[in-house]
């Protein structure tokens, strides 16, 4: 199940925290790290998350369709 928007905000500021607080860190690895734990971040958000898809069928008529994000 996808993280709650909630979780989201929260991990991305223990994110920005857990780096902008270390005075001794190396910005070339702090980088790193963080588009990194950012990815994370996004995909545990977004992966399993319901969603609803609508378009158009083949005969012209719209259609409507539910389904669970996954991972490629």
């Amino acid at each position: 199940m996808a993280d709650s928007r909630a979780t989201t905000e929260q991990k991305i500021l223990t994110l920005i925290n857990g780096q902008s607080d270390d005075p001794n860190v190396d910005p070339a690895t702090a980088r790193q790290e963080f588009a990194k734990d950012m990815a994370k971040i996004v995909h545990d958000a977004i992966v399993g998350r319901q969603t609803v898809v609508t378009g158009t069928s083949a005969s012209g008529g719209p259609v409507t369709g539910t389904g669970i994000i996954q991972e490629a």
